[in-house]
């Protein structure tokens, strides 16, 4: 389970996580008090493509089959490499929520009033009465004012400590991401130089011409003008398919390789982060707070700034019983592909 790209986070800290309601009703607030943008349209993009790839997942489990050569080659990838996880995009949201909470923190108003509070005793004379009163209850203010801070303290530690563990949470699962594109790269290159599976659909090609002369010998006598023909319509079915399959192993090789290097890229910032938030003393609450900030700003990176699109090297027309044959067989070669993956 720990080894799952983007399985069960074990690190949360469940009196931190807020309920649904909570965070629905978080997310929906402005961004910026006089601003119009809410915190939930930093993810409209990725809930988007995730939504898509969900929808892909539940049809193709369900064997629909109205599924076209564009969907099984892009929601395909896109499904297999777990970018487009629920288990992300809830861990970005509830980034986003702690550190909105981390944020809030205000130490300053209770420290800035202890500095008073402690001057305006070093003016007062302990050996007056009126002065001993104000002494006393300006100790007590202070008191007080200690216990909200040290309370503060240990809020900004949990917070602190959830949120790095999320960033270590996306960071460890980018790398397998990476790792699981490098190994279906070299899935796709043995694929491409074995042939094994595309040999067989192209004898599968050969065997249904064979059947369409046996089938039309049973009519009558076949010429050899319409055997020659078949021959050379077989000859280029298999050359088309040969050149599609090459074109899908290429432009599926190419998705692969653009996520891969879009998780290392943020896989590499948010560790960089990391290290910075573990190398803090936990002093300086605004240097802290500007460090946390950069890595929410990266998660927002991560998954706006993205573009996996696979662009269609022809458009295919089904105009006859051939062309369906190899749209249907190229589908197979797909199919065959991603149970490889």
């Amino acid at each position: 389970m720990e080894s799952a790209i983007f399985g069960l986070r074990f690190t949360s800290n469940e009196d931190l996580e807020p309920d649904a309601g909570e965070l629905k009703q978080f997310l929906e607030r402005p961004k910026k008090d006089r601003g119009a943008e809410i915190h939930k349209d930093d993810l409209a993009k990725y809930v988007q493509h995730l939504k898509g790839v969900q929808e892909f997942e539940m049809r193709r489990r369900q064997g629909s089959a109205e599924l076209d050569i564009y969907e099984r080659k892009s929601f395909g990838v896109l499904s297999h490499s777990h970018f487009f996880s629920s288990a992300l995009k809830s861990a970005i949201e509830q980034y986003k929520y702690h550190y909105h909470s981390f944020s809030a923190l205000d130490f300053k108003k209770p420290r800035s009033f202890v500095r008073s509070a402690e001057e305006e005793i070093g003016r007062l004379n302990p050996k007056k009465k009126d002065d001993q009163a104000k002494i006393a209850r300006l100790r007590d203010m202070i008191a007080q004012r200690n216990a909200n801070i040290e309370t503060l303290e240990k809020r900004r530690s949990q917070l602190s400590k959830e949120l790095k563990n999320i960033a270590i949470y996306v960071r460890d699962n980018l790398i397998r991401i990476q790792k699981l594109c490098e190994s279906s790269i070299v899935v796709l290159v043995d694929l491409q130089i074995g042939k094994e599976k595309e040999h067989q659909i192209i004898e599968d090609i050969r065997r249904h011409f064979k059947d369409e002369i046996r089938d039309y010998m049973q009519v009558g006598p076949v010429s050899r003008k319409f055997a020659e023909n078949l021959k050379e319509e077989f000859s280029k079915l298999s050359k088309q398919l040969s050149q599609t399959v090459l074109e899908d192993v290429y432009s599926i090789a190419r998705v692969y390789e653009q996520i891969h290097d879009h998780a290392k890229k943020f896989a590499s910032s948010l560790d960089r982060l990391v290290l910075r938030i573990e190398a803090e003393k936990r002093t300086d609450f605004d240097e802290e707070k500007n460090v946390l900030g950069r890595v929410g700003q990266e998660l927002i990176l991560l998954i706006t700034e993205y573009d996996f699109e696979i662009r269609e090297p022809e458009d295919i027309q089904h105009k006859d019983e051939h062309e369906r044959l190899l749209m249907t067989k190229r589908k197979e070669m797909l199919d065959h592909l991603f149970g490889l993956l």
